[in-house]
């Protein structure tokens, strides 16, 4: 089963070590894991980098929502998306 993280990434610091805390935690249960956080920065505009993490969500069996989520349009916009698709969604507690 493959987990999609979502969260804040834009305007918070330390997106990257929570993004990769959740990685660590799914891949110890079994799951593979798309981590947006890595795709590198190419100073691309923000729907650039939505399209392509829309992308890899479409591949995904779950989706693992981070707290804070709800902070995020961008993760707003894929648990909608995985919601409507009837994709399995997780949310950090």
């Amino acid at each position: 089963m493959k987990v999609y993280i979502s969260g804040k990434i834009t305007g918070d610091a330390d997106y990257k070590k929570k993004f990769a805390n959740a990685e660590e935690m799914a891949r110890a249960v079994g799951f593979e894991v798309f981590n947006p956080a890595k795709v590198p920065d190419e100073g691309k505009p923000w729907e650039w980098y939505m399209k392509q993490d829309i992308k890899e969500l479409m591949d995904c069996d779950a989706i693992l929502l981070l707290k804070g989520w709800k902070e995020s349009k961008g993760a707003r916009l894929e648990a909608y998306i995985a919601s409507q698709l009837k994709i399995k969604i997780y949310e950090e507690k």
